[in-house]
């Protein structure tokens, strides 16, 4: 009868300790999930640190080749360009790729007034290079090029609305970038 008291004690200290392992994982699962979602911009966990620079700022001075070989500069795209930009790596920038081919399609101006900027290798940015160059001027530069640090881009997908050479709306989210295209430019 010892044994079996033993065993039954063991197996009680077993549980008790698998019960609090379990709890730790679960601790840091939801860590590691409010962690992902700020990487991410939205959700629980989210901090308001800017994608890039925020509204009012000035654009930084860039020249850049478009894919077709054009030389791009801000002041080449009219009064209020619409630039993105998308990482072939990013989850988020393939979840709201069609919202900004779809508004892009729509916006008035054709492809001289968009600017989409790829992060990557040509090789790697072949698919979303596919979907952006009938609605957009596209640029394909390596992570932290000219044209991201111009905007001060520090994630994916940023989505930016200048008004002359300022900022007029920066976010992560493409909804805000479309209520503030459909107000028109002050100057």
């Amino acid at each position: 009868m010892d044994y079996s008291a033993v065993a039954i004690a063991l197996v009680g200290a077993l549980a008790a300790v698998n019960l609090l392992f379990t709890f730790g994982v679960i601790r840091r699962l939801r860590e590691h999930t409010a962690e992902l979602a700020r990487m991410r911009g939205g959700g629980a966990g989210r901090d308001d640190s800017p994608v890039a620079l925020p509204a009012g700022s000035r654009v930084g001075d860039f020249i850049a080749e478009s894919v077709d070989g054009r030389p791009i500069a801000l002041d080449s795209m009219g009064t209020q360009p619409l630039i993105g930009f998308f990482s072939p790596s990013c989850t988020p920038c393939k979840e709201r790729l069609p919202g900004f081919v779809a508004h892009a399609a729509s916006r008035p101006g054709g492809r001289e007034g968009i600017l989409a900027v790829i992060a990557g290798s040509p090789d790697e940015a072949a698919a979303l290079l596919e979907q952006l160059l009938p609605v957009a001027t596209v640029v394909v530069e390596p992570d932290r090029g000219p044209v991201q640090q111009a905007f001060g881009v520090d994630g994916f997908p940023a989505f930016v609305l200048v008004d002359g050479d300022r900022v007029k709306v920066s976010d992560f989210e493409f909804t805000s970038i479309t209520d503030a295209d459909a107000v028109p430019s002050i100057r």
